[in-house]
């Protein structure tokens, strides 16, 4: 039986606090964003309203507590605080650093833009690159389908998978199993994007898509007048996320909630194509970064491995001595 909230149980029964590893991660990229801000003098966060995700997931668990309130259930309002603490920490950090300091990283480590790189992979792997091959798919209806599936679908799946999970105490070890891929996936993503830095097609070769598609000034102000990073590509997080997500959900979803996820990440997967943002090699990387996150988490699993930090104060000491 699945077990990963087994540590903080223990810990907990000890007289201390132990901080899983997806928890020292996400504590640890904070304390790195701040330092980073305040070494650079620029704003350490990205105010709530522009963080999509993290704004989207923080409105989203309002409501679930409000619904726990009416249910009369704020005995759990401590463990919820716990359990989700992580994940809007994640999100917060993956758009700060994204939206704020990136470019600073990517500059001082003076790696140059790899757009030819992908461009040459994707002629050998298509023939051309692959947004060029539906350039032609520019009907509004499609394009606006295209831009929910990549904003209102991407932004908000996250956190209702990860709710729905959670309101079941049957489902617990599947919240925790998202928890920590969803940790996994978008901060070794974001690495990779810091290392591998690519613009994507709309913005590097624009000029050769000859059916201009309506949404593309909207994107072009998502991108870099809210956004602010100029290489955020490969891989295409878009793409991993929901089909990660998707994936290590499988087992606790019901039948319907499986083809609904299916749906929404290969709307959001067709997105990032047809509105030019990512190269086909960029959807490569995405498949193979997911596939690399999953065998992580399930490999931890299955050895019942839950490494972390655990925290005892001298207080919580002296307290349980005494009890």
């Amino acid at each position: 039986m699945e077990r990963l909230s087994a540590p903080n149980d223990t810990a907990s029964s000890q007289g201390g606090i132990f901080l899983a590893l997806e928890e020292v991660l996400v504590l640890g990229a904070l304390a790195a964003l701040v330092a980073l801000g305040l070494a650079s003098e620029a704003p350490i966060f990205e105010p709530l309203y522009q963080s999509r995700l993290t704004f989207m997931t923080v409105v989203a668990l309002c409501g679930y507590f409000a619904w726990e309130i009416y249910r009369h259930s704020t005995r759990r309002f401590f463990r919820f605080l716990r359990d989700w603490i992580p994940v809007v920490g994640l999100l917060g950090v993956y758009e700060s650093l994204k939206h704020m300091h990136a470019n600073r990283i990517t500059v001082w480590l003076g790696i140059e833009p790899m757009d030819p790189l992908m461009i040459r992979l994707d002629e050998a792997l298509f023939g051309k690159v692959l947004p060029l091959w539906i350039d032609h798919w520019d009907a509004e209806w499609f394009i606006g389908l295209m831009w929910f599936f990549y904003i209102e679908v991407y932004y908000l799946g996250p956190a209702l998978i990860l709710l729905y999970l959670y309101a079941s105490a049957k489902r617990m070890a599947g919240f925790m199993r998202l928890r920590r891929g969803m940790v996994f996936g978008f901060l070794g993503g974001y690495v990779l994007y810091l290392l591998i830095p690519v613009a994507g097609p709309l913005y590097y070769m624009g000029e050769q898509f000859t059916h201009p598609i309506g949404t593309q000034p909207i994107i072009e102000r998502h991108v870099f007048d809210l956004l602010r990073y100029n290489w955020d590509a490969f891989p295409s997080l878009h793409t991993a996320i929901p089909w990660l997500l998707t994936i290590l959900a499988w087992r606790y979803l019901p039948r319907w909630a499986r083809y609904t996820c299916v749906i929404a990440s290969g709307g959001v997967t067709l997105s990032t194509v047809a509105l030019r943002y990512h190269y086909g090699i960029d959807l490569v990387a995405a498949v193979l970064w997911t596939g690399a996150v999953y065998l992580i988490v399930i490999w931890m699993e299955k050895r019942n491995w839950n490494p972390g930090i655990a925290l005892r104060f001298p207080w919580q000491r002296e307290s349980h001595i005494q009890s």
